[in-house]
């Protein structure tokens, strides 16, 4: 079988978790069928700027296609993100009352077509020539990652709906809400990574009567053992984006709030490429980007793993650390993580600041609860995200010809 995987960036050094993603499946596909990435010449999300080679290139023995990016981020787009946050802070949203949700989500949905096509295609990026590409070279089946962007939305308008596939990492955002997107993704069978999601699928987008269904992910999973450590002192490890849309304004409040109370406090690491300003706090550090290694190495010795985003599709870094045996702390605003918390009676959902703080304070004061968390972490990623579970489902998506 031949499959093109459609994703808006790829890269060794891109490390967003749709992208991640799309190079995991790509190698496990690849095993069994031929495949293709389809991409564009981008790095940088914000602007699309195109600043990698177009034409073929072997990357990690997977077949790449870039893209031009004719037409990036316009500058109009942030007038049209406004227009639809309507005053609401990005990361305030899925904060929003029930009414003030209820008002928000009308308003959205009356927005007319022509200004939802505006937004979305403002957005970027635009790459003409991987559309001509899906248009004109035929594949068996073809997989787009991440509703959002023009590359699945246009894309899946230039292919017949039957090969079509998407992995929508879907999360309750503003964008979300337009009907628009319903509409785009009922072409296609929509493949989420948790039931949380395709729930909001269903939610979001009724009258489109989705086809969605639950693939989940897949974990290398790593060694079993300890830290070496030994540390200095305890830490609270978040490692992603810092980023305002990854909730790090909260997670800074709930610390603030802990250092009032605890004495000592345990420090908080933010591993991950710094995109916001930051204060000036005691206890907090700022490795920036670090190595897989590293990473999970400041996993294996965390107090927990805190994970305060309320926009996630699954969180790929609540099973790499649940895998190294390390409690979650999440975002109770977030469903998916709360789902993951709950199957794998690894974490603590919170809702604010002060169980944030009760979080820290059950899991420092009872190192049994520490380990009894860890240990089902393990036993569930183990169980229902390992890489050859993964390879399965994927092969019951996408099957070998003597398998069909």
């Amino acid at each position: 079988m031949k499959i093109a995987i459609i994703v808006q960036r790829f890269g060794r050094e891109i490390l967003g978790g749709a992208e991640r993603h799309a190079a995991l499946v790509a190698s496990l596909l690849a095993r069994h069928h031929e495949v293709e990435i389809l991409t564009s010449t981008a790095v940088d999300y914000r602007t699309w700027a195109p600043v990698l080679p177009s034409g073929p290139a072997r990357e990690d023995g997977l077949v790449v296609r870039r893209f031009v990016v004719e037409r990036g981020r316009e500058s109009f787009w942030p007038a049209l993100h406004d227009l639809l946050l309507d005053g609401v802070a990005a990361e305030d949203f899925a904060a929003l009352a029930a009414a003030d949700r209820v008002a928000f989500e009308r308003r959205v949905r009356a927005w007319p077509d022509a200004l939802q096509e505006a937004y979305l295609r403002a957005q970027g990026p635009h790459c003409p020539a991987l559309h001509d590409h899906l248009r004109t070279t035929r594949y068996d089946r073809h997989l787009f990652f991440t509703y959002l962007y023009p590359t699945t939305l246009d894309g899946l308008d230039a292919i017949g709906p039957a090969r079509a596939r998407v992995i929508p990492t879907f999360h309750d955002e503003p964008t979300a809400l337009l009907p628009i997107v319903g509409r785009r993704l009922a072409h296609a069978r929509l493949l989420c990574s948790t039931q949380a999601e395709v729930a909001l699928l269903a939610r979001l987008h009724p009258e489109a009567k989705l086809d969605a269904r639950v693939l989940g992910y897949g974990v290398a999973l790593p060694e079993d053992r300890p830290a070496a450590g030994p540390y200095d002192s305890p830490y609270l490890l978040f490692a992603g984006r810092i980023d305002p849309q990854k909730g790090i304004a909260e997670l800074l409040h709930w610390y603030a709030a802990l250092r009032q109370v605890a004495v000592p406090a345990p420090r908080l690491v933010l591993a991950g490429e710094v995109l916001m300003d930051l204060p000036a706090m005691p206890g907090l550090e700022t490795p920036g980007v670090v190595s897989e290694e590293r990473k999970l190495e400041l996993m294996r010795g965390a107090l927990a793993l805190v994970h305060p985003s309320p926009f996630e599709s699954l969180g790929i870094v609540l099973l790499e650390a649940a895998a190294c045996r390390t409690p979650l702390i999440v975002n109770a605003a977030c469903a998916a993580m709360v789902e993951i918390c709950r199957d794998g009676r690894c974490g603590i959902p919170v809702c604010d600041a002060a169980e944030a703080v009760a979080a820290v304070h059950a899991l420092a004061g009872n190192p049994a609860l520490r380990s009894k968390l860890g240990a089902a972490g393990r036993a569930f990623v183990t169980d229902r995200f390992s890489l050859p579970a993964y390879e399965q489902r994927l092969l019951e998506e996408f099957p070998r010809a003597d398998s069909a």
